[in-house]
Order: C-alpha cells, then structure tokens, then sequence
C-alpha cells in the first residue's frame, strides 16, 4: 500500500511538472512579436510574413489528405486568398480599435493566452492566441483565430479579431 501510494505520488508530481514546464510562452513567438509589432506601427507587412509559407502549405497538404476528400485549390491560389483575407482582418482590426480610441503606436501587450482548439481530422497543434492588450485606458484583445503550429513555428492562418474587454 506505501510503495502504491508512493508511486502514484511520484507519477501525479511528474505530470504536474511536465504540464507547468512544458507551456509554451506566447509572448515570444515570432507570430506574435510579428502581430503585435505591426499592429504598432499599422504596417501589415508583418502579418502577411506571420502567413503559411509555401513550404508550411506542401507540409499540410499531405496530412489534409489523409483525412478528409474535399478539393484543395493550387497553393498560389492558398496563399493569395490568405494574404487578401490577412490583410482585410488587420485593417478591420486597426479600424475597430481606433473607434475605441486606441492609440495603435502606444499599445501595450499585457499578456498572451491560448486557448486550444483541436481538430480531429488533423493531429496538429491549433488554437487561439489571444493578445491581451491596453492603450488610453481601454483594455481589448486582438484574436489570432485559429492559428496553427507548423514544424515548431507558429502561423496565422484564421482570421483576426478586435474585441473590446
């Protein structure tokens, strides 16, 4: 009965260790160095380069594949509708914001978050990254819908969203 209780001790502390040890920090993605930095300077130059790559793309096509029959366009084709769709939801979110009253050049990042959101079809880290930010007394997030993680890097490929908190 000790050595049981011992065990399932040892086995409980080494899993709460890994999950606190194993968190990836946000804040220092370059996905979301690359969002925050633009939403600064209102230059979507950075989230365009925050995109799937060619390569990211010919890295998912297969696993897509393998689970599911729909059609998937060429990757030119891809990456264009995500540069279009990028580009309009980061002007939305400038466009929000500034409603708001937020002064972009002097926003504040507060903390990031992550909120898991697994897809069955497709055993590949995604969720919300969430940026928690402040600017003239008003308190929003910016939501990186969907994001996913592509050979260690994380990429925006949902879209952006303004909320105010």
């Amino acid at each position: 009965m000790k050595n049981s209780l011992k065990t399932v001790l040892l086995v409980v502390t080494l899993f709460v260790f890994h999950t606190a040890v194993a968190q990836e920090n946000f804040e220092k993605t370059t996905l979301v160095k690359n969002i925050f930095s633009a939403l600064k300077s209102q230059d979507d130059t950075k989230v365009i380069e925050s995109l799937a790559t060619k390569d990211d793309i010919l890295y998912l096509i297969p696993i897509i594949k393998a689970n599911s029959s729909e059609n998937i366009p060429e990757i030119a084709t891809i990456i264009a509708n995500f540069k279009t769709e990028a580009a309009k939801d980061f002007k939305e979110v400038l466009r929000k914001g500034s409603a708001f009253n937020v002064q972009w050049a002097d926003i504040k990042l507060q903390t990031v978050r992550y909120e898991p959101q697994p897809d069955d079809n497709i055993a590949i880290e995604k969720g919300h990254i969430i940026l928690v930010c402040s600017s003239n007394d008003v308190d929003f997030e910016v939501i990186l819908r969907k994001s996913i993680k592509i050979k260690d890097h994380w990429r925006l490929m949902d879209r952006m969203k303004f909320r105010l908190l």
